[in-house]
């Protein structure tokens, strides 16, 4: 057993050294130039579709903070999921248009009030609306197949 063992632990060692797999903690600080390092971390931070992961993850927070009527939870979401679309942008200014013309400029102002105001009918009627602007951005952006829904459970443990 012990013969075996060794066997297939000499032969893995070679296959990984054979194939150039970097075991390294340091694969960023061990980049040649300062130029390469920024390609490596531009290439981590990817697209509009991380910012649209953050996006997803907080609106999942965002809506059962409506639900439990934690409004300044709900605030905080709001605004994050302003900054995640922003940076998203920033990254990928081809998504820039459609994100301003159905969100930020106008639709991102009309929840911060209702919000503002505390008026459960308004923020939930608002609410409504903001899945279905979300969802008319994925069909402009031609990811039709990505449709925002309410969420069944929790991804966080906070209220």
């Amino acid at each position: 057993m012990k013969k075996i063992t060794w066997i297939l632990l000499f032969s893995l060692t070679a296959v990984v050294a054979e194939n150039n797999y970097s075991t390294s903690s340091n694969w960023l600080i061990e980049t040649n130039s300062t130029q390469e390092q920024f390609k490596k971390i531009q290439k981590q931070f990817r697209g509009f579709d991380m910012a649209m992961v953050e996006v997803g993850q907080r609106f999942n927070t965002f809506s059962f903070a409506i639900q439990d009527k934690n409004y300044a939870l709900a605030e905080y979401q709001f605004d994050k999921i302003k900054k995640a679309i922003e940076n998203g942008i920033e990254r990928r200014p081809a998504r820039k248009a459609n994100s301003k013309t159905m969100f930020l400029d106008t639709h991102y102002k009309r929840m911060k009030e209702a919000l503002a105001k505390k008026d459960e009918k308004m923020i939930k009627k608002v609410y409504e609306e903001t899945k279905n602007v979300c969802n008319a951005c994925h069909v402009a952006e031609r990811v039709p197949f990505i449709k925002v829904i309410d969420p069944e459970h929790r991804w966080q443990p906070i209220k």
